[in-house]
């Protein structure tokens, strides 16, 4: 499962970016134990979600579901999204193969406006 917190931003020339990181299924429940244990840590009301998250992730296809654990502030969000338009593998290879859309390079694209500019006539 991705873990994704809010709660420290890294902000750079293309945006925000989050911190993330993936557990293991194997770490899956001692991660989500000791996480709930943390005094300022909700995940939703009850303890009992963490088997519902568990069934989640054990059934859940990698191929067409995403699962992810989303944390803001002292909350989190469990997102099992299905029926997605596209696939994850085919969206990763989608944003890897147009990256440089996604890339700003503020110097040529300055230098691109200035020669590109038409002259004033008066």
């Amino acid at each position: 499962m991705v873990v994704c917190s809010t709660n420290s931003p890294h902000l750079g020339i293309s945006g925000e970016t989050f911190p993330s990181h993936f557990v293991p299924r194997c770490n899956l429940a001692p991660f989500l134990n000791a996480w709930l244990a943390a005094p300022d840590t909700v995940l939703m009301q009850r303890h009992f979600m963490n088997g519902h998250i568990l069934q989640a992730v054990d059934s859940y296809n990698p191929k067409i579901d995403v699962v992810l654990l989303l944390e803001h502030g002292y909350q989190a969000a469990f997102c099992y999204l299905q029926n997605l338009p596209i696939t994850p593998p085919e969206c990763f290879q989608i944003v890897c193969q147009r990256r440089a859309d996604f890339q700003f390079n503020t110097f040529s694209s300055h230098s691109e406006k200035v020669t590109n500019q038409q002259p004033n006539i008066f």
